[in-house]
């Protein structure tokens, strides 16, 4: 295989698994999105490699640009997805957090009664 054709390959590998990172994040399947993110991971390197091959072969990258182009742009999507979702479970945290001290404030106002009617009923 000649270092372009590698080179492709990858560039068309990491492409799939950015679309496929993507609708794991739309979707909220963190558990995907942990093992598309692992074998991303593990591209890095063959990417590496293959760029490193094409250089020393005189491979001129331009051909690439728009490849490397699309990921770059599905990256910067996905980012601002995540982080608007994020946001989104802060915000969600945040009101749960008022509900329970919402709700532990009127326990402790039943609370309060019961037991001092109980003393009363004791006395």
């Amino acid at each position: 295989m000649s270092a372009r054709e590698e080179l492709a390959g990858v560039l068309d590998k990491w492409l799939r698994l950015t679309r496929k990172e993507g609708a794991a994040i739309d979707s909220a399947s963190w558990h995907d999105l942990r093992q598309i993110q692992a074998q991303k991971s593990l591209l890095k390197n063959s990417f590496a490699a293959a760029a490193q091959r094409c250089a020393a072969e005189g491979v001129a990258l331009d051909p690439f640009r728009p490849a490397a182009a699309r990921v770059l742009s599905l990256l910067t999507r996905n980012g601002e997805v995540l982080a608007a979702q994020m946001r989104q479970a802060r915000l969600q945290e945040a009101a749960l957090d008022e509900n329970r001290r919402n709700l532990f404030r009127v326990q402790r106002s039943y609370v309060g009664r019961r037991s001092r009617a109980a003393w009363h009923c004791y006395s």
